[in-house]
C-alpha cells in the first residue's frame, strides 16, 4: 500500500519493521502527540503544541532550510 506520493510520483511507504521504518514511525507518532497535546478550548495551548511539534519535526528532520 502506497501512503504518500509526490508531485514527481516518488513515492513513500513506511509499512514495513526494518529498525529505520519503526524508528521514523515513532518519531511520526510522537510529533502527533504533540500536536494533539493541547486543550481544545485554549488557543494559547494550541499555539503552544503547535510551536512544540514544528520544533521537534524541525530538530529531528533538519528541514528548517527546505522551508
Amino acid at each position: 500500500m502506497i501512503k504518500y506520493k509526490n508531485k514527481d510520483g516518488i513515492e513513500l511507504n513506511y509499512t514495513g519493521n526494518d529498525s529505520h521504518q519503526v524508528l521514523v514511525r515513532e518519531v511520526i507518532s510522537e510529533a502527533i502527540r504533540i500536536l494533539n497535546s493541547h486543550s481544545h478550548f485554549d488557543s494559547q495551548s494550541k499555539s503552544w503544541a503547535i510551536d512544540r511539534g514544528i520544533n521537534f519535526l524541525e530538530t529531528n528532520f533538519d528541514v528548517k532550510d527546505s522551508k
